[in-house]
């Protein structure tokens, strides 16, 4: 193969190398636009953020500078599915088609792979053989004869919710780290090694904010060090990384930590110092129950006020330290090399729970959430643009930030703040290559009830059956809450001749599969449906939003935000919650038209939209789709676009 070419034109290009060896490759004006911006970003040092609509070819769009750059870049992806997606087909095809040599490597979160040292102490029980595992276990021995980093994505006939990987995988708190007996062979070891020879590794937000929390620490580092980074799905970020600069505990991993101690300290000699480690270890989990049972009477989640952040620290919460500190500060269990890495995970959430606990400054929030079993506490910032700034911006070269969805009214003003970027980030919006002028038609009903009358959800349902009798089905109907969902689901289910399908009868990819399958079924969802589903082709010809996706302010964290921009003098509804909720319906609107051939109508059914000062905003942050009120126009659509199927005989 002839030297690649050494510009983004020539790779990109009209007559690059792409639209001369790539079957099927369309050059796309936006596509180079947005290779040209990340281009100048990673030259000039500077952070951009660039709104690529859908079908612009986003991956492309970054991959080739980032390449060209020759610089060390991780590109961070929302989800395990797009980073798949990027290690396993776009790179080897761009590898392929343009002869660039692309030494690449994919990492993610430390649970996705098999530990050796969980694994032979639990094949090697002397129970084994009598469990309903050993199948199993015969098929993982085998594939780990040929298995390079152990990744359980490479073992799709192991179920998600499998209790097998729990014992063989390993968290960072199992972890024995250099005492382990199998550090040699490590799995994780050698794709670290791997990594930090690669030029580009593909990670996840996760993984990512998880290493600069490690680095923040001080405490080594997940992600070898690198140069550039690129974020793809980048309107996801705010939430995540709030998460991973913040603290969070569970009364879970405080009865884990017991019972791991228990286990390590089983063949400790002498009956006065079992004794003396049972009394402590008792102590520490009647302040774990304590602790939990101090929110009985409260709601499922909500904030912890000065008062009783102090009786929580002064009660149930120091006697888990104190218990905690005498545990991992006995000479007699720090000598058992066995027991040290557990010890240091005592020492660790001792810590942790009096950071929770403590009182902090106005930007931050302390917080609870109740779980199936356990109590989570939290202690999250408001604001992440400090450490964003410390962490991330001054710590490389250029972060570029993308996503189909990051201008608000036009601007990228809002994604900007809220992630700390300066005034002279480079933007440019990148529009989708579809013609969602003739792909797509907007149905808004001007005369339903307002989301807050008491029969919205029966008003909804009749107006979605109207809808589906136009569109024959083939509809995803996404909803703010599960109470809405429910309703019309309970009236749908009889009153339309199509399968129904409701989130939560089966797991995400199963219910996907079905609607895909049966194309005159529906799918009603609510919050992870929002994103991230593919659907292209005629099974998904209609999307229905029930309501604007405003951030429930019953949500602590969303309602301390609230009030953190009205005590600084802001309007927290102009200047916070109408931008996320557009954010979240321009995700929400872009299931629908996934290629070009796609045709499909749009329905929102709140009217606020129409009749309210705020909801032109959102009709101008959309792409540019034909609005109806008339539902005849939904059959005009369709016999226009030719996209009309016959209906189901399911009468």
């Amino acid at each position: 193969m002839p030297k690649p070419p050494d510009t983004v034109e020539g790779i990109l290009g009209p007559d690059g190398i792409l639209a001369r060896s790539l079957q099927g490759f369309e050059f796309r004006p936006s596509q180079l636009k947005m290779a040209r911006l990340a281009q100048e970003a990673i030259r000039r040092n500077m952070p951009a953020l660039i709104e690529a609509g859908t079908g612009t070819g986003k991956t492309f769009g970054y991959l080739v500078p980032v390449l060209l750059s020759g610089k060390k870049t991780v590109i961070s992806t929302g989800t395990k599915n797009l980073q798949e997606q990027i290690f396993f087909k776009d790179i080897p095809l761009l590898r392929k088609s343009t002869g660039l040599d692309i030494d690449a490597v994919m990492m993610k979160g430390r649970e996705n792979y098999l530990c050796l040292h969980r694994y032979r102490q639990y094949s090697s029980q002397a129970s084994f053989l009598k469990t309903s595992q050993t199948e199993k276990i015969r098929r993982i021995e085998a594939w780990l004869k040929r298995t390079t980093y152990a990744d359980r994505g490479e073992i799709p006939w192991l179920s998600d919710d499998d209790m097998l990987w729990y014992s063989i995988s390993s968290s960072s708190e199992q972890c024995l780290g250099s005492n382990c007996p199998c550090l040699e062979e490590c799995f994780l070891g050698r794709l670290r090694s791997r990594a930090a020879k690669a030029r580009i590794i593909v990670v996840n937000h996760y993984l990512f904010f998880a290493d600069l929390k490690v680095k923040m620490a001080g405490f080594g580092e997940i992600i070898p060090r690198f140069q550039a980074a690129v974020f793809d799905e980048a309107h996801t970020i705010e939430e995540i990384a709030t998460a991973y600069f913040g603290e969070s505990l569970s009364t879970r991993q405080i009865t884990d930590l017991v019972g791991d101690l228990r286990k390590g300290a089983a063949n400790l000699r002498g009956t006065d110092r079992r004794g003396k480690l049972d009394r402590r270890l008792d102590a520490v989990q009647a302040g774990s129950e304590r602790l939990k049972g101090e929110f009985d009477a409260y709601e499922e989640k909500g904030r912890v006020g000065p008062e009783f952040l102090l009786k929580l620290s002064q009660g149930p919460g120091r006697d888990i330290s104190r218990g905690l500190r005498d545990v991992w500060g006995d000479p007699d269990l720090k000598d058992d090399p066995q027991l040290r890495p557990i010890l240091d995970r005592a020492r660790e959430m001792s810590r942790l729970l009096e950071e929770i606990l403590r009182k902090r400054d106005g930007n931050w929030l302390n917080w609870y959430e109740k779980r199936k079993m356990s109590l989570m506490l939290h202690a999250s910032p408001l604001d992440i643009s400090e450490s964003m700034n410390a962490l991330l911006y001054g710590a490389i070269q250029a972060t570029l930030f993308t996503s189909a969805t990051l201008t608000t009214k036009g601007t990228f003003d809002y994604i900007r703040t809220r992630l700390g970027l300066p005034k002279a980030t480079l933007q440019e919006v990148c529009p989708s290559h579809f013609d969602f002028e003739t792909q797509a038609l907007l149905y808004i009903p001007r005369r339903l009830s307002p989301p807050n009358a008491p029969h919205f959800g029966r008003d909804v349902a009749r107006e979605i059956i109207r809808i589906l009798e136009r569109t024959r089905g083939r509809a995803l109907i996404l909803f703010t809450s599960y109470h809405n969902l429910d309703v019309v689901y309970e009236i749908l289910k009889g009153q339309i001749p199509y399968e129904v399908h409701r989130q939560g009868d089966a797991p995400r990819s199963i219910l996907l599969e079905r609607f895909r399958e049966d194309v005159h079924s529906v799918l009603l969802a609510t919050g992870a449906f929002w994103q991230g589903v593919d659907v292209p082709g005629e099974s998904l010809s209609c999307l229905i939003i029930d309501k604007l996706p405003f951030d429930s302010p019953g949500d602590p964290v969303v309602s301390a935000r609230i009030d953190a921009i009205r005590s600084q003098g802001g309007n927290p509804f102009m200047e916070y919650q109408v931008p996320s909720a557009i954010i979240t319906l321009k995700q929400g609107l872009g299931r629908l038209i996934r290629n070009g051939s796609d045709r499909g109508i749009l329905s929102i059914l709140d009217v606020r939209i129409l009749t309210s000062r705020y909801g032109r905003f959102f009709l101008e942050s959309l792409p540019p789709i034909p609005v109806t009120h008339d539902l005849s126009d939904i059959d005009r659509f369709f016999t226009e676009t030719g996209s009309r199927s016959q209906p189901p005989n399911k009468m």
